[in-house]
């Protein structure tokens, strides 16, 4: 099995292709219409890289819509990829990045993915080869025309055993860059989709501490917020404002360090609220 957090796509990964605007003159696949009026649409996208054509695929469900995938990751789908009992949608995202030769040019290259959606909560549940979505269904188990039998399960790998593999990389930096790395082309959103925060308060945290402290503070804020939505802690408030404050959102990043020294001076800690939370929130006397 190739499971979606081990994949190694390290060499199309070093200069990945950014979308810019919407470009409305590319054809867009219509909308896949799954369980519950769950749907996946498909974005058109004007890419920066040259020969790129492809759309990004969004997750809507209950009024919330979330990509599946990276921002520089193209997709599209086919309702006939979609399970009989409408649970379950095979995708086959691709990753673009320009190899540079030994002549100086670059070339630009692709990998194709094919990916089970679960159609239910938008997480991308495994990942297979290209070749695997060529195939149909039958019932509900995909098989491949290569005799390969699906039956839909989470294969992703859990936050704490995430965890787990990245906790003894030194340093900081290196951290980081496997946390983000072993999402591969997931999209943050996803994976909590796959692994909600309400069971993984501590190990988002964690990760998010983790990137940030590495230097992924866009990354980690994705992690913290879907902490938040379960219900705020004193050190998520830190965690978030320092975050804030490194990306230059000031004002956002003041409330939450208010908001961590009236935590933490209601529960008796005012002592030890960090010198920078009294500084940047402009608080006075939290220490007194």
């Amino acid at each position: 099995m190739n499971c979606l957090l081990a994949s190694s796509l390290s060499l199309l990964l070093l200069l990945p292709a950014f979308a810019a605007a919407t470009d409305s003159n590319f054809a867009e696949d219509p909308p896949i219409v799954g369980i519950d009026g769950h749907t996946v649409t498909f974005r058109a996208t004007k890419w920066t890289m040259p020969g790129v054509e492809s759309a990004t695929a969004w997750f809507t469900a209950n009024g919330k819509t979330f990509p599946l995938f990276g921002a520089d990751i193209g997709a599209d789908g086919h309702s006939n990829m979609l399970s009989p009992d409408k649970k379950t949608l095979l995708l086959d995202p691709v990753i673009f990045g320009m190899l540079s030769l030994e002549n100086g040019e670059e070339k630009l290259e692709s990998q194709q993915h094919c990916v089970v959606i679960s159609m239910e909560t938008g997480c991308v549940l495994a990942d297979r080869w290209a070749t695997y979505c060529v195939g149909q269904w039958k019932g509900n188990q995909w098989v491949s025309d290569a005799g390969d039998v699906l039956t839909p399960a989470l294969e992703t790998k859990s936050p704490k055993d995430l965890l787990k593999y990245v906790s003894s990389i030194e340093p900081a930096q290196s951290r980081a860059e496997s946390i983000e790395s072993s999402l591969d082309f997931l999209s943050p959103e996803s994976y909590m989709a796959c692994h909600p925060p309400a069971q993984n308060v501590q190990a988002y945290n964690d990760l998010g501490f983790y990137l940030a402290e590495g230097g992924r503070d866009e990354l980690a804020l994705k992690f913290y917020r879907g902490v938040e939505a379960v219900g705020k802690r004193t050190v998520l408030m830190l965690n978030m404002a320092d975050s804030l404050w490194r990306l230059n959102k000031k004002d956002e990043a003041q409330r939450y360090y208010r908001e961590y020294g009236e935590a933490m001076t209601a529960a008796g800690k005012a002592q030890k609220i960090p010198q920078r939370v009294v500084e940047r929130s402009k608080l006075q006397g939290m220490k007194n």
